[in-house]
C-alpha cells in the first residue's frame, strides 16, 4: 500500500536525529527559549505529572528532565504527537534525558487517550496551535486536575521564527518552480540519459542556476538555495562519474524533502496566533474552565526579539 502523503512532512521530520523544530537561526535566541523552559520546570514540585502536547522528539521533556535533575527532584513526563514518534530510536545521544519519559505517537491533541484529571501540568512549544483550538483546549482542560496549569509557547505573527518561515517559503518556492533549478536538473538528467537535446538542457540548467545565484546575492541568508544549487552544479559538472540512477535518486530524495519542508512551513504560517486565532485563544482562556490567564509575547535577546506568544492559564 502506498504511504499516505497527507502528513509526510511532519511524520518523516521526526525520523531523523533532531531534538526540536522551528528553532530560531540565532543561537542566542534559541538558548533563551531553553532558559525560559528550564526555569519553568525547575520550579515545579517533585512528582508533578507533565503532559507535552505535540512533543515531536521531546525537546521540552528533555529540558524538564535536565532542570529537575539539577534541582534534585523528578517529574512524571509524558509526550504525545500526531506523528509516529520514537525518540529513543532516533536520538541515542539524548537517552539519559528521555529515558524516563513515556512517548505516545499517532495521537491527536483533539482526542487525548487519558482519563480526566490525569496531569498536573500541560505544556506545548510550537505545537498546540496546529490543532483545532476549540477541541484541543477542551481536551487540555479535561486531562488537567483542578488547579493544574497550562504553559504554552505558540507561534506569533510577529515572531522571528515566523519571519524565518516566510523567508524560507520563498526560497523553497524558487527551488521548486516549474522553471527553477530542480525542474531544470530533472530535464538535464533525462537528456543525458537519452542522449538527446543535451545542449538545450544544459542551457536551461545554466540559466536556472544563474537566476538562483542572483537571488542568493540579493538575499544572503538563502543558505538552502545556495547549498542545493551547489549540489546540482557539482552533479551536473561531474555527471560522468555518477550512475544516472544515483543522480535521479539524489534529485528525487531532495525534491521530497523540499516538498515536506514546504508543507511544514505552510503549516507553521497557518498555525500562527494572529488576528482571529489569537482572539479565539483569548476568548477561550477568558472563561471557565480557565482562570488567571495571561497572554504575552516572549521576547529574548538584547534586541528583545519575539519568539512567540506565551500563554499561561490555570484550570479551575
Amino acid at each position: 500500500m502506498a504511504e499516505d502523503e497527507s502528513n509526510w512532512g511532519w511524520r518523516h521530520y521526526w525520523r531523523e536525529n533532531r531534538l526540536a523544530a522551528c528553532v530560531p537561526d540565532n543561537p542566542n535566541s534559541a538558548a533563551a527559549i531553553e532558559t525560559h523552559w528550564s526555569g519553568f520546570f525547575s520550579e515545579l514540585p517533585a512528582g508533578k505529572r507533565v503532559l507535552d502536547i505535540a512533543t515531536g522528539n521531546g525537546v521540552l521533556l528533555a529540558w524538564a528532565a535536565r532542570a529537575t535533575r539539577a534541582a534534585g527532584r523528578e517529574l512524571t513526563l509524558t509526550g504525545i504527537d500526531l506523528a509516529d514518534i520514537d525518540p529513543a530510536r532516533y536520538l541515542p545521544e539524548h537517552q539519559i534525558d528521555l529515558a524516563a519519559t513515556r512517548f505516545v505517537g499517532n495521537t491527536a491533541a483533539e482526542s487525548l487517550p487519558f482519563a480526566d484529571g490525569s496531569f498536573d501540568v500541560v505544556v506545548s512549544q510550537y505545537g498546540l496551535e496546529y490543532a483545532d483550538l476549540e477541541l484541543a483546549l477542551s481536551e487540555s482542560a479535561r486531562v488537567l486536575v483542578s488547579g493544574g496549569q497550562l504553559h504554552w509557547l505558540a507561534h506569533g505573527i510577529d515572531s522571528i521564527v515566523v519571519a524565518q518561515g516566510r523567508a524560507q517559503l520563498v526560497d523553497i518556492d524558487l527551488l521548486l518552480a516549474s522553471d527553477g533549478p530542480f525542474a531544470a536538473m530533472k530535464t538535464y538528467i533525462g537528456a543525458r540519459v537519452r542522449g538527446r537535446k543535451v545542449s538545450r538542457a544544459t542551457r536551461v540548467l545554466t540559466e536556472a542556476l544563474r537566476s538562483a545565484e542572483a537571488y542568493c546575492a540579493a538575499n544572503p541568508p538563502a543558505t538552502l538555495v545556495r547549498q542545493l544549487c551547489g549540489g546540482i552544479l557539482d552533479t551536473a559538472n561531474q555527471f560522468e562519474k555518477y550512475h544516472p540512477a544515483d543522480a535521479e535518486r539524489w534529485l528525487e530524495e531532495n525534491l521530497k524533502r523540499l516538498r515536506g519542508q514546504r508543507q511544514r512551513t505552510r503549516d507553521l504560517l497557518s498555525a500562527s496566533l494572529s488576528g482571529g486565532r489569537l482572539a479565539q485563544v483569548a476568548q477561550a482562556f477568558g472563561a471557565a474552565p480557565w482562570s488567571d490567564a495571561a497572554i504575552s509575547s516572549l521576547n529574548v535577546g538584547a534586541a528583545g526579539d519575539s519568539v512567540g506568544q506565551l500563554v499561561h492559564a490555570v484550570r479551575l
